[in-house]
């Protein structure tokens, strides 16, 4: 194939660059849309704010209005106006006078939640009148209200040495009847200025800054109202330090300044009925982050789509390039072509190289042709193998192989050749192959159709028959038929004898394999004779020959070859060999199986011989697995392991027993006068169990470990009442008995007479 590199990249530009056109025309028109978008979410969101503080203002606007109607409607009150004069407040009739004055008195905080309470001043006679309540000054200021940050004497000078006129003093902390309030002070004057007073209103300075919070000033903003003279009436968001400072000089709405740090957007408004500016600042992220929002997004889809389109472009860029391509890679060039592809006639160039595509094609046929022969085989063996699950597999397999086997009913016949038996030289095989060669053809030309002939190795060869009949059992005639006529043809056309194993009929392919399987089990496991040398797998009642080596046998032999009896060893030996070799015919995979089983038998003695040298035995088992030996060669090899393996733990059980049986007579000398000797006292010595040391001693020594016992300790009295002075109780305590009485019955049981008159008989002699 030729390198096409420059040609691909001058083909993937020229469809590449329109898609690109297209693509970055519909983006631009998609950005404009988007920027004129943005800036009306702006705009519209800019208004909203604004819109929202000219609600505020609105909505306080009337409250200031009540409530300065409120103070005006009291100014004009005769009762009030009358009472300015008065300097003796508690002379005459002046208490009636002021209680009727409270009394005329209503509480607009029932309808009115702005309004915290308010009262009457009356600066000559220093009385302070309000719903339901009558003070004086002092009593007023220390009782009812009290500025956290005015004393009594700046409050006073506040009321009374100005005039006021709709006057409003900021939002200020009040402790009014006891309660902590943010209350803005509404002062309205009446009367002259050295005998009136003045009406105060104190209106709820939380109820405003609820009004301004509804703006969403708290993310990191803040929102004021201030009078003409930029005084701050109330307040949301500012430091303590900016309290007390003039309003933010701005003008004109929205405007933008920098704030701690942050950019703000302040809206700002004029209330008409009195002159106070309301102005909202807020960070600029938060009043524009939908905007923000839908920029950042748009931004992102862009990129996104002028990434995603790229790629699509360059796809459609390769899909519609791939083509040509594809044709300039796979075909043929001369070794005169020396034009650059991409500038070369296309279809002329494919013209010209059909004739080389059409010659190495019938190259490529030939070839195919040649492995045919084997692509049959493989498929035949693989069918009689049953390696194909379904009808499509091998109905593909046979397109492949170009084998048809048409029918309805199908059946395996495998031939044996007679008289040719392994080992094979190249002679035989050579003369082997001949054979099956012309019974191949003969059998093509007597029956053209309904059987394939498959080699199988050696001296079979297996027949696949097929036929369409509708019923099993015609199928079943029809073949018995062809085979007996085709047994006498090829017996006496070729001079070779056959045996033919024929498996059951199936109606489906992928069933084959199972009438190959029956037609083998027929020729391993069938009688045959020249009598009948044509088997049906359906006429004959076959029993399986088995092996005499049961599970218990197995045992039990692996038990005597541990306990080292190599006498019942031998004898269970001798019965498996004579079981099986004499009295049953086994085939020789049945002896084979056999040799295996008593191959995995000695592994597993050699696994329990702990200790034990198993080298040889080891090495057997290496044999064993050679199978160039005949099977009764490998039995009688493994039977002589046994035998040696049963020898070997003899003698290791015999030095065991000896050594055991010598530390337990040197305790008992040792110990045999100590009263609590006993068996389980010896278990706990020799780490086993006191069953085990009791049949241990009776099998050792032929007498039970407590006569034992007592023949010592016997033998120690009758030498102590001999040779010593000892009284009778000290020999029966020195020899291991904590009673005398136990040790006088137990020595006159063992020699006739009690200790006394042994003594006194020996003493006499």
């Amino acid at each position: 194939m030729k390198d096409t590199s420059g040609g691909q990249t001058s083909l993937l530009i020229r469809f590449f660059v329109p898609y690109v056109l297209i693509l970055l025309s519909s983006l631009l028109v998609g950005w404009f849309a988007y920027y004129k978008t943005s800036e009306l979410v702006e705009s519209e969101t800019i208004k909203s704010s604004t819109a929202a503080l000219g609600q505020i203002r609105e909505a306080l606007d009337r409250r200031i209005a009540e409530i300065e109607t409120i103070a005006k409607q009291m100014s004009s009150e005769p009762k009030i106006q009358s009472f300015q004069f008065v300097k003796d407040p508690f002379g005459d009739t002046n208490p009636y006078r002021l209680w009727d004055l409270e009394k005329s008195l209503f509480d607009y905080r029932m309808f009115n939640h702005f309004i915290v309470d308010y009262y009457v001043a009356f600066k000559n006679s220093g009385m302070f009148i309000s719903p339901r309540k009558i003070y004086t000054i002092n009593q007023f200021y220390d009782l009812q209200l009290h500025y956290k940050d005015l004393s009594l004497e700046e409050w006073e000078r506040r009321l009374f040495d100005t005039y006021h006129y709709k006057t409003y003093m900021p939002g200020a902390s009040v402790e009014y009847e006891g309660k902590p309030y943010s209350v803005v002070s509404f002062m309205q004057s009446f009367g002259n200025k050295d005998s009136g007073g003045v009406i105060t209103v104190l209106i709820n300075n939380e109820q405003i800054q609820e009004m301004l919070r509804n703006i969403d000033s708290e993310q990191g903003g803040f929102a004021y109202i201030a009078d003409q003279e930029g005084n701050l009436i109330s307040h949301i968001g500012l430091d303590e330090e900016f309290v007390n400072l003039k309003a933010l000089p701005h003008k004109g709405s929205p405007s933008q300044l920098t704030w701690n740090g942050k950019e703000m957007l302040v809206t700002e408004t004029t209330s008409t009925y009195n002159g106070w500016t309301y102005v909202s600042a807020q960070p600029k992220e938060i009043v524009l982050g939908k905007a923000y929002y839908i920029k950042e997004l748009t931004f992102t889809v862009f990129i996104a789509a002028l990434i995603l389109g790229l790629a699509v472009a360059a796809y459609f860029a390769y899909r519609s390039s791939r083509p040509f391509l594809k044709l300039l890679q796979i075909l043929p060039v001369s070794k005169a072509d020396d034009k650059p592809l991409a500038v070369r006639n296309t279809v002329d160039y494919i013209r010209s190289s059909v004739s080389d595509l059409i010659e190495r094609h019938d190259d490529l046929k030939g070839r195919l042709e040649e492995q045919l022969p084997l692509m049959r085989n493989v498929f035949i063996d693989r069918l009689l193998s049953g390696g194909y699950t379904s009808m499509r597999d091998v109905e593909t397999a046979m397109e492949h192989s170009r084998i048809e086997l048409i029918g309805t009913q199908y059946a395996v016949v495998i031939l044996r050749l007679r008289g040719y038996h392994a080992p094979y030289n190249e002679e035989i095989l050579t003369e082997m192959d001949i054979v099956k060669l012309r019974i191949h053809d003969r059998i093509k030309e007597l029956f053209h159709n309904g059987v394939i002939v498959h080699d199988l190795g050696e001296n079979l060869i297996a027949l696949l028959l097929y036929g369409e009949e509708s019923e099993t059992d015609l199928f079943i005639v029809n073949m018995r038929t062809s085979l007996q006529e085709m047994h006498e043809v090829l017996t006496m056309e070729t001079d070779t004898g056959l045996y033919m194993a024929a498996g059951g009929c199936h109606s489906r392919l992928t069933e084959l394999y199972r009438s190959f399987g029956e037609a083998k089990f027929v020729l391993q496991h069938a009688k045959w004779n020249e009598n009948n040398p044509i088997l049906y797998h359906d006429d004959v009642d076959l029993t399986v020959p088995s092996y005499f080596y049961p599970s218990d046998v197995e045992l039990r032999l692996i038990q005597l070859v541990k306990s080292g009896n190599k006498t019942d060893t031998t004898q269970l030996i001798e019965q498996i060999t004579e079981r099986n070799r004499k009295e049953r015919q086994l085939p020789l995979v049945v002896e084979q199986l056999l040799a295996h089983e008593l191959c995995g038998t000695l592994m597993k003695c050699c696994e329990q011989a702990a200790g034990a040298d198993i080298t040889d035995e080891v090495e057997t088992i290496h044999k064993a697995a050679d199978p160039k030996r005949s099977p009764w060669e490998t039995i009688d090899m493994l039977c002589i392991s046994f035998l040696n393996l049963c020898r070997k733990n003899a003698e290791r059980k015999k030095s065991h027993n000896d050594h055991l049986m010598n530390r337990l007579i040197i305790y008992i000398d040792e110990h045999y006068s100590e009263s609590d000797l006993s068996l389980s006292v010896l278990a706990a010595e020799a780490r086993t169990s006191e069953a085990y040391i009791s049949y241990f001693f009776k099998e050792q020594m032929g007498l039970n470990f407590s006569d034992y016992l007592e023949d010592i300790r016997m033998r120690e009295a009758k030498q102590l009442l001999l040779e010593s002075g000892k009284a009778i109780s000290e020999i029966a305590a020195a020899v291991g008995y904590l009673s005398l009485n136990t040790f006088s019955r137990a020595f006159k049981r063992a020699n006739g007479i009690s200790a006394t008159e042994y003594r006194r008989n020996h003493e006499a002699s």
